[in-house]
């Protein structure tokens, strides 16, 4: 599990070099890297606060009659 703080830092690092690049295409890549490093962050946050319950995991693992 990665931690949602260094996710958002890193995706806070990538807007910021956005900010300063020159080349759209360039500026757009950093843009939608740092999208992904928030909806990253959102989701290690979700699965932190809802850790998987054994019984899940086992009803998951078993198999069902057709």
């Amino acid at each position: 599990m990665i931690d949602p703080k260094t996710l958002l830092e890193r995706a806070a690092q990538l807007a910021d070099q956005a900010k300063g690049e020159e080349d759209a295409g360039v500026r757009e890549r950093l843009l939608r890297m740092a999208d992904h490093y928030r909806d990253l962050a959102a989701h290690e946050a979700w699965a932190h606060e809802n850790p998987p319950s054994v019984s899940a995991i086992t009803s998951a693992l078993t198999p069902r009659a057709h």
